[in-house]
């Protein structure tokens, strides 16, 4: 057989888990495995952004690890049930076992001063992991300028509320192409509400590129 002079797409066994949009699937039910970042100050609703996340996931997630400052204490996520993981650390690469589908949520955690070795899992968990070990992240922050550039680059959801930094926003937006006063017209006019949250979707042919909290699309008028 004739091999054509183009380049073929040849399966990866590593990413056979990789799941695909199509008609029926829930708006939220975001492909796997995906990485999110959920930012925006406090009590606007990023851990109910998680929480509705896993429970229209299908297939369900079958390990969940929260990644907490404070793993011993907190509780904001015992309500997923006994099988979720509290973790004060992000293990090495690995540690991870990729056996299973699996959602990573990392909460209230401060990069600035993690070591170089944590620094490092970080990296790998997003840049790697993800992708090569069935692995989903969201993480949760209050200050976008916290985040890592690594996690920021490999990013693929963004869900952003109103902040009273709303330049370091704007930089984040800036990063996927928006324009930033197209996103602060976003804000002003479509998005007035505290709890408001700006979804931009960049998985692989998303339906839904622009939403206003989760399930309502959004148009711009260029594309109109």
């Amino acid at each position: 057989m004739k091999i054509p002079n183009k380049l073929i797409a040849l399966p990866n066994a590593d990413k056979a888990f990789h799941e695909k949009w199509d008609d029926k699937r829930n708006m939220l039910n975001i492909p796997h495995p995906f990485r999110m970042l959920c930012l925006g100050p406090p009590n606007v609703g990023k851990s109910t952004v998680v929480k509705n996340l896993l429970i229209r996931a299908k297939p369900q997630f079958k390990e969940v690890v929260v990644i907490h400052c404070d793993a011993e204490y907190t509780k904001e996520y015992d309500d997923l049930g006994e099988n979720v993981e509290l973790l004060s650390s992000v293990p090495a690469p690995e540690e991870w076992e990729g056996l299973v589908k699996t959602l990573v949520v990392i909460d209230d955690m401060e990069f600035k001063g993690m070591n170089k070795e944590q620094k490092r899992n970080l990296d790998r968990l997003f840049g790697y992991c993800s992708t090569h070990k069935n692995i989903s992240i969201i993480l949760c922050s209050q200050d976008a300028f916290n985040v890592p550039c690594s996690c920021r680059r490999c990013t693929n959801v963004f869900v952003l509320w109103k902040s009273p930094d709303m330049d370091s926003m704007s930089g984040v937006a800036r990063k996927t192409g928006m324009k930033v006063e197209e996103f602060k017209q976003l804000f002003r006019d479509v998005l007035p509400q505290f709890r408001d949250s700006l979804w931009i979707d960049m998985t692989s042919k998303t339906p839904y590129p622009l939403r206003k909290n989760g399930f309502e699309p959004i148009k711009m008028k260029n594309d109109e």
